[in-house]
């Protein structure tokens, strides 16, 4: 209860506190004391920095972000080939050095296990496994609310970006059949990016071992991860190394990783265990892969991998998933 007060009194100071910037960096520093509640409504409703919005060309837009020490983060969105858009390289720059943080050319959002009954297969469907087609997208200032529309080559400062995008995701083999609605809502505001999914299911499904939120880390920033157990981290080889093992399958909401390179760590959560991971049911549940000699994937799970489990026409899942680079 205490926390709760604390949590409800902090984001009234910030709501009408006419210094939203300089109170950023007090908040960094009292996240973790937040609850998560109180901490997604910072991000989604509060929170502003320094950003400009660029295309820099027709399939890809890039923010860019300028610290208070003048290190820059930069943050893809690109289109895919079957036509949605999905976050995709996340860099550091500092003194004028390119560093790779998060990307790795594999989806961060969301990717479900599937039966097709064309194929008679169990399928990946959404994220980087196409069967997902793009309804709209707009970009929006997350503070006036105007509408964003540029031109390859134009940008725009905003302090808080949200880009609203609906898919549905499909059988495409041989015919088409709509599965799932999804309403993702972006918010991005300096190196904290937050996604929020409405997911309604429009006909029944079989689904098996799904991943409802993931974050591909360069193993520079993700060698150890807050995966061990009474606190403690699981750990790879660093780059030039890769097992293929997965470590942790522990029940846990928020992970940091952090590596060899100092200068930044990454924080990824989720808001809703219930409707995300079936509060931890399954026997994979957070876990890190050694996916590459370049990166380590952290993954929150959903479903047994040895069944299938019946989703029903009707539902709706509600999912939350926060990614924040810890620039040092």
């Amino acid at each position: 209860m205490v926390k709760r007060i604390f949590s409800f009194v902090l984001v009234l100071m910030l709501t009408f506190s006419s210094v939203q910037t300089e109170a950023a960096d007090l908040v960094d520093d009292m996240m973790a004391d937040l609850s998560r509640e109180a901490m997604h409504f910072y991000n989604t409703q509060i929170a502003v920095a320094n950003m400009t919005l660029t295309r820099p060309s027709a399939n890809s837009y890039l923010v860019n972000y300028v610290d208070q020490s003048g290190k820059v983060v930069t943050i893809q969105l690109y289109k895919t080939a079957w036509g949605t858009w999905n976050l995709g390289d996340l860099n550091l720059v500092e003194n004028g050095i390119v560093k790779n943080i998060m990307g790795g050319a594999t989806d961060w959002e969301y990717v479900f296990r599937i039966y097709n009954h064309v194929t008679k297969n169990m399928e990946f469907m959404g994220g980087n496994h196409e069967n997902e087609r793009l309804n709209s997208i707009v970009f929006k200032d997350g503070v006036t609310g105007e509408i964003i529309s540029l031109n390859v080559g134009e940008s725009k400062y905003v302090a808080r970006l949200v880009i609203e995008e609906n898919t549905t995701i499909e059988i495409d083999d041989a015919e088409y059949m709509d599965l799932i609605n999804v309403e993702r809502v972006y918010t991005i505001v300096g190196s904290t990016i937050n996604l929020d999914c409405k997911l309604t299911f429009v006909l029944d499904v079989l689904m098996s071992l799904s991943y409802t939120a993931m974050a591909p880390v360069n193993k520079n920033f993700a060698r150890e991860c807050s995966l061990g157990y009474d606190g403690g981290y699981v750990s790879t080889g660093g780059k030039g190394t890769c097992t293929k093992k997965y470590l942790g399958n522990l029940g846990v909401p928020e992970c940091w990783l952090r590596g060899d390179d100092p200068s930044a760590s990454v924080t990824v959560g989720i808001y809703n265990e219930k409707d995300m991971t079936d509060n931890f049911s399954n026997r994979n549940k957070t876990f890190l892969w050694d996916m590459s000699e370049e990166f380590n994937k952290l993954y929150f799970s959903k479903f047994s991998d040895t069944g299938r489990t019946k989703v029903e026409k009707g539902t709706v899942w509600n999912f939350g998933t926060y990614w924040r680079v810890n620039i040092q």
